[in-house]
């Protein structure tokens, strides 16, 4: 595909993850219907634990006292993994129907993965807090609300990576087979993963800075980004250590 149109389907990649923040930021339960009931059925499945549907709300368990509210959807984790997706291999497609192709299937996939990623986060993030809690860990700055921010960060960050690096090998596979060849592997610790941090902090962090969503509460949008920097650096080093063990035990 030749540059040109690469850069037409990047502009319509942005143009959806900026469509989709924008409804996103304006939305209420009632709009997020769509992404809260399968969320809620699954977190029921994983966890067993039940939610009933309160309106302009969202789902609510009165005995853990827990909502999957707009914020807690996950709408924001299937932004950041369909522009990883999208921009990431997209340019791999040979033609425009196969760039269409893959932008839909990305939105797909993307909306699929963030209803199992945000199911596992929420079920930790109920149960967890109540072992630490138990143990006495929760004390000091451990506090409750921060557990929380790291388990989103830890999951959220630690699947991307693995949708990431499997959506990879998958192209490198299927490009043996006449299918559109991968681009050339990225060097050192960091360059691996540039893909998925770089949306990560954009839309998590950048976008929020860009609309000054930090004005009034400029210490707990500093905290929050603390947070995401040292959280996500620390597990890309941990895939970098997992992955240089893997291959020296295959190299003997």
């Amino acid at each position: 595909m030749t540059r040109k149109k690469v850069n037409f389907f990047y502009l319509i990649g942005f143009v959806i993850v900026l469509g989709m923040k924008f409804f996103y930021s304006r939305a209420d339960s009632n709009d997020l219907e769509w992404i809260l009931a399968p969320t809620a059925w699954w977190v029921r499945i994983l966890g067993g634990i039940p939610f009933e549907n309160e309106p302009e709300i969202g789902y609510v368990n009165h005995a853990f006292r827990f909502i999957i509210a707009p914020s807690c959807s996950g709408v924001q984790f299937m932004l950041i993994t369909a522009a990883t997706l999208i921009f990431s291999f997209v340019q791999q497609m040979k033609t425009l129907r196969k760039g269409f192709c893959w932008i839909a299937t990305s939105l797909g996939l993307s909306y699929l993965l963030t209803v199992f990623v945000n199911g596992i986060r929420i079920t930790t993030a109920i149960y967890l807090p109540i072992c630490l809690e138990k143990s006495g860990v929760l004390n000091g700055w451990l506090t409750p609300e921060r557990l929380h921010t790291l388990i989103g960060i830890v999951i959220y960050f630690t699947s991307l990576c693995v949708i990431y690096l499997m959506t990879g090998f998958i192209f490198r596979k299927l490009g043996q087979g006449g299918f559109p060849s991968p681009a050339k592997p990225h060097r050192g610790i960091i360059g691996k993963y540039v893909p998925p941090l770089f949306w990560y902090f954009f839309i998590a962090v950048g976008l929020p800075f860009l609309n000054q969503a930090f004005r009034g509460n400029g210490e707990k949008f500093g905290e929050y980004t603390l947070l995401i920097t040292g959280g996500c650096f620390s597990i890309v080093f941990l895939f970098y250590l997992i992955s240089s063990i893997v291959q020296k035990r295959f190299s003997r």
